[in-house]
């Protein structure tokens, strides 16, 4: 919670630490799995975040706008380091993060790309229906990133520093988190693995949850 300004989203409002409550979205937070990649078709999810996100406002008062998962471990002390890199396109600016494609894990929007991909989901929708022939199958990260490169037209930079995982063909001994290059490493779906990670980079984690 390092960032300028943070939210955490949520199918209810819950109070995590104080000072700090869950802001409610449309949605039950259950998706199918499924596709070509046998992934989390989780797109109505997130569309239902994204109309949060964008009826609140607050992104509009920043240049970047990140979305991350719980499960994985940010920096975003590093990652304001590897910005400046990345200058924004008359539809604005997104890192990819992944040789592959786009990862859900962290993503990374300048204001004016997610003024973009709200503005033209409905098209991006209606394009990927007709080449699919219906429902493309399609996870968040797949969808959101064919539609701001292949439709929208927004600025796609690579960024291999911003994220290490396990479905990125990973180094070895990647899990140590040793490497201080590193916007983010992902995934750590338990409250060990997680305060491993963390106290692999360097940061004490005496005191927190984690020990």
């Amino acid at each position: 919670f390092d960032c300028d300004e943070y939210a955490v989203y949520s199918n209810e409002v819950v109070k995590l630490v104080e000072g700090l409550v869950t802001r409610k979205v449309n949605s039950d937070l259950k998706c199918d799995y499924g596709g070509e990649f046998k992934t989390a078709l989780n797109l109505n999810i997130f569309f239902s975040v994204w109309e949060k996100v964008v009826v609140e406002g607050r992104f509009r008062l920043h240049d970047w706008t990140v979305k991350t998962d719980p499960d994985c471990v940010f920096f975003p002390g590093r990652l304001r380091r590897l910005l400046p890199a990345h200058t924004s396109g008359p539809q604005g600016v997104y890192l990819n993060n992944c040789k592959m494609g786009l990862h859900g894990p962290i993503e990374v929007f300048s204001n004016r790309a997610v003024e973009t991909w709200w503005a033209g989901k409905d098209r991006c929708k209606q394009h990927f229906w007709k080449l699919c022939s219906g429902d493309c199958f399609w996870g968040e990260d797949l969808f959101i990133d064919q539609c701001l490169s292949k439709v929208l037209h927004v600025k796609r930079d690579d960024e291999e520093s911003l994220l290490v995982e396990d479905h990125c063909a990973p180094p070895p001994g990647w899990t140590s988190c040793k490497n201080s290059t590193v916007a983010a490493f992902h995934p750590f779906k338990s409250v060990e693995d997680y305060g491993r990670c963390l106290e692999g980079t360097g940061v004490s984690v005496q005191g927190m949850p984690f020990t």
